[in-house]
């Protein structure tokens, strides 16, 4: 059984194209999103859009949210780009999901608002170990999160804990990031493989959409990041 992981579209749309073209290659079973399909960039509706109508799961993320519930006042592009009925939807997302595959309890939501304060792979042992144990209190053997926005993969005690990377606003490498999770759903003694891939996508594309869409707030910011691969405010 083969998963796709990703998240953070944030509105590119050329990459959000670029992932559908490389999910369709793979022919993957099941399609999660890890959460935050808008904000950033210029087309947020699209990648709204686009991830309801292709995902078989959607997690809410830290921006799915903030833009739903119009918690910032400088983000009323947004809103009104979505309308009041994706708005409603972005409020509605499960935080996360638990699925057993090759005999692994496996963990996945977007970062915050799970973690209070954004964790990364790198941080030490004690701020990961927490997250092992989800929400109803059942201990896991693998961990999966968004968020950072910069793909990593670690073993620790007790598990695996991997980033997916971002598709429309990748940190360190400019491309669409995302991962593979691929495991037997009844053969508890099969392998379990969790794979991270990078593809190109059309970056001159979504650097002119950005360029245009001069009221999107802080799209200066969105359109170093995805120049440069580093985090910009």
């Amino acid at each position: 059984m083969l998963y796709a992981l990703f998240a953070d579209l944030h509105g590119n749309w050329p990459a959000t194209q670029a992932l559908e073209k490389d999910l369709a290659r793979r022919g993957v079973d099941h399609i999660y999103c890890l959460g935050d399909i808008v904000g950033k960039g210029p087309s947020s509706d699209r990648t709204f859009d686009w991830a309801m109508a292709n995902c078989d799961l959607i997690l809410g993320g830290n921006w799915d949210y903030g833009v739903g519930y119009k918690q910032y006042a400088p983000d009323h592009y947004y809103w009104e780009q979505l309308g009041e009925k994706r708005l409603e939807a972005l409020r509605n997302l499960p935080t996360e999901k638990t699925l057993t595959l090759s005999g692994r309890r496996i963990r996945l939501f977007h970062g915050r608002p799970i973690m209070r304060e954004l964790v990364l792979a790198q941080d030490d042992v004690s701020a990961i170990e927490p997250f092992f144990t989800d929400c109803n209190g059942f201990r896991c053997d693998v961990v999966g999160y968004a968020d950072a926005h910069r793909q990593a993969l670690r073993t620790i005690t007790p598990g695996i804990f991997f980033n997916t990377g971002s598709v429309g606003n990748a940190l360190g490498v400019t491309a669409c990031c995302y991962a593979l999770l691929e495991g037997e759903p009844k053969d508890a003694g099969a392998a379990l493989e969790v794979r991270l891939v990078t593809v190109p996508y059309d970056r001159d594309a979504v650097l002119n959409d950005a360029s245009q869409a001069t009221q999107v707030p802080r799209i200066d910011t969105f359109i170093r990041e995805v120049q440069t691969g580093r985090y910009s405010r």
